[in-house]
């Protein structure tokens, strides 16, 4: 598989991408994908910026399962990140496969979202992307950066059931 990393992370590419994950991970570029990524002007420069000398392409979500497809058949290694598990959930029923596998980085607090974790607040919306995808046998984890250690769907949404009052 030449998708070596498939992760959210609301920054997206930054510093813990570049100096951690690259080291653990072979990378010859990055796969990001999100429609409100490929929309934000400054973003995507900024972006670009810190891809360093690593290939970057940015795309848009109904162009992601295309993309995935080749970069997984490509001999170069990729990151495939996006800003939102959404935008994950949203690439699977459209057919794209990456693997079994999901990262997840920071999710910082922004409103309706509640805080489950250290740089991790989910909502409805990404509780039902992470259900969705668990569903679809990913296997997703939370780890901010590669020696600390995971912690599971399982573990996370308990805390967030138990903080909105949902009982098992």
């Amino acid at each position: 598989m030449t998708i070596t990393l498939v992760r959210v992370d609301d920054r997206v590419i930054h510093g813990q991408t570049m100096t951690r994950w690259s080291k653990e991970r072979p990378i010859d570029g990055f796969l990001v994908v999100g429609d409100q990524i490929i929309q934000d002007t400054l973003r995507k420069k900024v972006l670009k910026a810190a891809a360093g000398n690593y290939k970057l392409g940015i795309y848009a979500d109904k162009e992601g399962p295309e993309k995935i497809k080749k970069g997984m058949e490509s001999s170069k290694n990729f990151f495939l990140i996006s800003n939102s598990p959404q935008t994950f959930a949203k690439l699977v029923k459209n057919g794209a496969n990456f693997g079994n596998e999901l990262n997840v980085g920071p999710m910082n607090t922004r409103e309706g979202a509640l805080v489950v974790g250290r740089t991790l607040a989910i909502d409805d919306r990404d509780y039902e992307a992470f259900e969705y995808l668990n569903g679809k046998g990913i296997k997703i984890y939370f780890q901010l950066i590669p020696d600390e250690e995971k912690k599971s769907w399982k573990e996370v949404k308990a805390k967030y059931d138990s903080m909105k009052g949902k009982g098992d």
